[in-house]
């Protein structure tokens, strides 16, 4: 039976969660198979499916992401031992060892067929451990299975590159190997990793770049018998300059399209290599070259996984997937008109100094989501947190006509969420809050580095936001002049308030006081929002 555990932090001793066969959800939730009690995650954070033939980790769209080695995953395979982490909860994944023993490793399973001991067949460069004429097929079919489920453990392409040439010279008898993957802007491809089996005093580029762009323009592979005599190969420094022998090259190739090439050779025994050994290269080329496909969509993967989480912190779920079809999205600042709410908790300092900082954390953490809620159900965007002021603004990235309204109706519905969330909170933590709305053009982007996403909304119109909410008394919501002329409907009552004298400003502000409309005052509402 697997299980997941989290490991003892300090007097907190460690448990074990059992994993029952099949889906076995983890999060927040009561409803999970597994409940952690941790604010980082999602409340359906992930799924462990546990399967007769293995184990297998899904992300369900969480918003701080899941993690296996400290690699970011949608979904993965899992072993015994592997470190998972759900957003900052670090945990371990482990199997009951008498059941599933510890051969079943893919890396083991290729010892037992290639490791020491292993016969080099004259007429074979491939290393076989004990296998008869009539078993090699069986055997050499067996090798590239396991290469096969080594190949596809969730690794970034700089990682399977390397191990890709360490399998090579494992299984084959050459005395170097080279692999080169075709990049934008260059001819021919060009080498990652190359090695040999003793340290190489020689230059990296030690590959004859002949046999390289022949294999490479016709997409099919190349043995030479004996490079320094080839006749195809007349000319060639490399190969003159290196003593090549023996050589032979794959295409890594996906489909029709060649991606790079696989080069071997040996330097002192002419004829080592024969077809046997070019198809089982061709072969291993063909896997390889979908292990580092697979690594190159993983890695797109987890990068749109992080720009979306990254958006997901600023815009309703709504925008995300367009937004996500835009380059240059936040690239380039952006002119725009927008109502900005500042939202702030009255009396907070107060009432932080009375609890512990852990309980305050606890507070906010209750409380954020709730409001962050709303203003993404108005499709409004959340420009960030401030302490425990909330800034958010309607009118980017999508404009609607009646952004302000969307924006006091938030503004409003959020003193009504806040009477709920308040009714489980303790007598000496109630929250109140007060709120201030204004409208006008700001200028729209990613400020910052261009590596780390931080959209922010910047104008003399955030400013006057702040300033209307601090003008706001406890429990309040205040608009500007600016604000109420672009409201469209009727639904707020607005109470005209004196002008207040506001810092920053020479001229004092026009505030309105807004509540819902109840249904009998309507009528009067319809003339104070229309009037001239």
């Amino acid at each position: 039976m697997p299980f997941l555990v989290r490991p003892a932090v300090g007097a907190v001793p460690a448990e074990r969660f059992p994993l029952k066969p099949g889906g076995n959800t983890i999060g927040r939730s009561r409803e999970n198979d597994v409940v952690l009690h941790d604010a980082s995650l999602s409340r359906f954070h992930a799924r462990i499916d546990v399967e007769e033939n293995g184990s297998s980790l899904l992300d369900l769209g969480s918003r701080n992401g899941t993690f296996i080695s400290g690699l970011r995953v949608l979904q993965s395979r899992l072993k015994h031992g592997d470190a998972v982490q759900l957003g900052e909860l670090h945990l371990r994944f482990e199997e009951d060892r008498s059941v599933r023993p510890e051969h079943s490793s893919p890396e083991l399973s290729l010892d037992a067929l290639i490791g020491a001991g292993a016969e080099i067949d004259k007429t074979s460069a491939i290393r076989l451990k004990g296998a008869l004429p009539m078993q090699r097929s069986e055997a050499k079919l067996k090798i590239l299975l396991t290469v096969s489920q080594i190949l596809s453990s969730p690794e970034p392409v700089d990682a399977i590159l390397p191990r890709i040439v360490d399998l090579l010279l494992q299984i084959l008898d050459v005395h170097r190997v080279a692999l080169l993957l075709v990049e934008e802007g260059s001819p021919d491809p060009v080498p990652k990793v190359v090695r040999s089996r003793k340290a190489m005093s020689e230059s990296d580029s030690f590959f004859s770049r002949s046999i390289v762009r022949h294999v490479f323009e016709r997409g099919e592979g190349l043995v030479s018998d004996d490079a320094l005599v080839d006749p195809r190969f007349a000319g060639s420094a490399t190969v003159a300059g290196e003593s090549i022998r023996s050589s032979m090259a794959a295409p890594l190739k996906i489909a029709d399209r060649v991606i790079g090439v696989l080069y071997v050779d040996h330097r002192s025994i002419p004829n080592r290599y024969g077809t046997e050994d070019l198809e089982f290269l061709s072969a291993f080329g063909s896997q390889a070259a979908q292990a580092i496909e697979n690594a190159r969509l993983t890695g797109k993967l987890q990068e749109e996984a992080v720009r979306r989480s990254s958006l997901l912190r600023f815009f309703p779920p709504s925008v995300v997937g367009p937004l996500m079809g835009s380059a240059d999205f936040g690239s380039q600042v952006r002119d725009a008109d927008v109502t900005v709410l500042f939202s702030d908790i009255s009396g907070f300092t107060a009432m932080s100094s009375k609890l512990a900082p852990r309980e305050v954390v606890d507070l906010l953490n209750r409380y954020f989501p709730v409001m962050a809620e709303i203003v993404f159900r108005h499709e409004g965007t959340l420009e960030k947190y401030i302490g425990d002021a909330l800034m958010a603004i309607w009118g980017v990235p999508t404009p609607h006509e009646d952004d302000a309204d969307r924006a006091l109706a938030a503004a409003l519905e959020m003193k009504r969420a806040l009477e709920r969330l308040n009714a489980s909170f303790g007598e000496d933590r109630r929250l109140e809050i007060h709120v201030g709305l204004n409208s006008g053009p700001v200028a729209f982007g990613n400020i910052g580095s261009p590596d780390y996403v931080q959209f922010a909304a910047i104008g003399d119109t955030t400013n006057v936001s702040a300033r209307v909410c601090t003008a706001a008394q406890s429990g309040e919501v205040l608009i500007s002049e600016a604000t109420r002329r672009r409201l469209k409907t009727g639904k707020f009552a607005l109470e005209p308030l004196p002008p207040v004298a506001v810092k920053g400003k020479a001229e004092p502000l026009l505030l309105h006081r807004a509540q819902w409309a109840v249904p009998d005052e309507t009528a009067g509402v319809e003339r104070v929002l229309h009037r001239p």
